[in-house]
């Protein structure tokens, strides 16, 4: 596929415990098979970076442009320590999250539950932040159900695929090579999202969708168990799960995920997915292409310089919710005519919200949605490419949704090392008042003070102040990424800012008196 750009960084999380011990050469084995099967191709990854991950201890962060390079670090990974089953899971896949660029590709390779769940909301944050894709590979069962609201489980690991658009594949030891097609086909250069469900519990329902004349390499992933479907192009032709190979393509099971691949020549037009199942499943189509979009949610600020600033948190429940939608097409933004770019909810009973758009020039489209979707949602654009004159239809992956509660923290100077750094910030909520309990996390582990809780009163905001304080061993260049989040006493409504601090040491000037 001629014109398009270099695939994003890879990420290799990986567990390096002592119950690793029988998975982590198969792990190795499916990472250098990866890294071959892109090597010198133009779906080579811009950079790889490895984060293992072990109890107590995560991390370093190794990155590399250099394929062979990344083999060798792989290959010094060893299985030890542990112990308990629950490991840091969480921990490696922040360091991941907040050290990686955006639009990353992350795999996450583990037996075990997470030790450090009490992270999962800021692993959600960095996501939605990040708009990166994370992906479970788990070996085994868990060993542990669900036994309060905070007991971590496999659910956990599934939950943070789902909102980030990846996937949670379940396999046994022996399967995990089997799932190295999965991780080559998600990673590749140039791939959209045409389609991604989710339905818990799970019924029977039919999913349409429309394939346009640019696709290539279309495949559809089912992640659940008890499963039964019926795929039909627009011709009518069917291929049903027990046809492994059929008329419309070929069906491979890894675990808990079908993996379909249709023929090169599908046919363009609406397509349709007959599943049946009582239990939990997800559904994703997904190809390569050069008609894509991207986005944020915006808030508009005023001034000598009027303008649009990418919102940090989620947006605001009862209130129109505000995009910047940049659209690419096969010859460029005129080369495309949007129809309706919208938000629509991924789980649950399909909702979806249009929108007013303006034309801002360039393949910028503002998107106003007045009615937000309750519960999570992506953005859905549909158009047609002027090209091959036939409609096309693109999702987003990471889910979003909307909170009554706002915080707020603007940083307008870097820290030094050594020195206590004030952070101002302010939280309000629409919905009711009360307590509000406070939580902030940063990457680096540096000694952080703030109020574990606020009293809020509806409609107003209330100010106070955070702490950060990185050693006086600090080099100067240190990004620090640090995540607030206010959540109601009820825990039903929350929100978050994610902010970045740079560590500089001041320089001091000597002036030389030659009188």
């Amino acid at each position: 596929m001629m014109g398009i750009a270099r695939s994003s960084v890879v990420c290799f999380v990986i567990d390096t415990t002592s119950s690793m011990s029988d998975d982590i050469d198969e792990a190795r084995a499916v990472v250098y098979e990866i890294i071959d099967s892109k090597k010198g191709t133009q779906d080579e990854p811009s950079e790889y970076i490895l984060v293992p991950f072990n109890d107590p201890s995560f991390g370093p962060m190794i990155r590399t442009t250099d394929p062979d390079k990344m083999k060798k670090e792989i290959s010094k990974l060893k299985a030890t320590g542990g112990g308990d089953i629950p490991e840091m899971c969480l921990s490696g896949l922040q360091l991941a999250l907040t050290g990686a660029p955006a639009l990353s590709y992350i795999y996450v390779f583990t037996d075990a539950i997470a030790k450090d769940i009490a992270l999962k909301d800021t692993i959600v944050a960095l996501i939605r932040r990040t708009k990166s894709t994370v992906s479970y590979l788990m070996t085994g069962a868990s060993r542990r159900r669900r036994r309060s609201i905070r007991a971590a489980s496999f659910d956990d690991y599934k939950d943070l695929a789902l909102a980030s658009g990846g996937q949670a594949i379940q396999v046994s030891k022996r399967q995990l090579p089997e799932a190295t097609d999965i991780i080559i086909d998600t990673s590749t250069s140039a791939l959209v999202t045409v389609l991604q469900r989710a339905r818990h519990p799970g019924k029977q329902e039919t999913f349409p969708f429309i394939l346009d004349e640019s696709l290539q390499n279309v495949t559809i992933y089912i992640t659940g168990t008890s499963i039964t479907f019926t795929l039909t192009n627009p011709a009518g032709v069917s291929q049903s799960n027990t046809e492994a190979s059929g008329k419309l393509g070929t069906i491979k099971t890894v675990g808990n995920l079908r993996r379909i691949r249709l023929s090169a020549d599908k046919l363009t037009g609406t397509w349709q997915l007959n599943i049946k199942s009582n239990q939990p499943y997800t559904l994703k189509v997904t190809g390569q292409s050069t008609i894509t979009f991207i986005y944020d949610f915006v808030e508009s600020f005023k001034g000598p310089h009027p303008g649009y600033a990418v919102l940090s948190g989620r947006p605001q429940t009862g209130q129109p919710a505000t995009l910047m939608v940049s659209v690419m097409g096969r010859k460029g933004p005129s080369s495309m005519a949007v129809g309706n770019i919208g938000l629509i909810t991924v789980s649950g009973p399909e909702a979806v919200s249009n929108s007013t758009m303006t034309d801002m020039g360039n393949g910028d489209i503002l998107v106003t949605v007045d009615e937000v979707p309750e519960g999570e949602f992506v953005v859905i654009l549909k158009g047609t490419d002027k090209v091959s004159n036939s409609e096309f239809q693109r999702q987003s992956t990471t889910q979003m949704s909307v909170s009554k509660v706002n915080i707020q923290a603007v940083v307008d100077s870097s820290v030094e090392p050594g020195e206590a750094f004030k952070l101002p910030f302010r939280v309000m909520t629409q919905g009711p008042g009360g307590q509000y309990s406070i939580n902030a996390r940063n990457d680096r582990n540096f000694p952080m003070s703030y109020p574990n809780s606020l009293t809020l009163t509806t409609g107003q905001y209330t100010n106070n102040m955070l702490t950060i304080a990185p050693p006086a061993s600090t080099p100067s260049g240190t990004a620090i990424t640090l995540t607030m989040e206010a959540k109601s006493s009820s825990g039903v409504d929350s929100n978050y800012v994610v902010v970045r601090l740079s560590v500089v040491t001041k320089v001091t000037k000597h002036f030389l008196d030659y009188t």
